[in-house]
């Protein structure tokens, strides 16, 4: 068994495995930062205005049967 080959095998495993996990803890904070930004697009679209009780808009259905 060549002890050389052996340890930069082992070596270059744990380079991959290290990068898998740099990357995949970007794509975490990407997605994370991506969704803020939606949630705050979605905030700020479409201000929720209440109605207003005394108005007779919407107090009325027009129903043809």
């Amino acid at each position: 068994m060549d002890i050389a080959a052996m340890s930069t095998t082992v070596s270059n495993q744990q380079t991959q495995t290290q990068h898998a996990v740099k990357i995949n803890q970007m794509v975490k904070d990407q997605t994370e930062a991506v969704g803020q930004q939606a949630l705050q697009l979605i905030a700020s679209a479409a201000p929720v205005v209440a109605p207003d009780p005394s108005s007779p808009l919407g107090h009325n259905i027009d129903i043809r049967v």
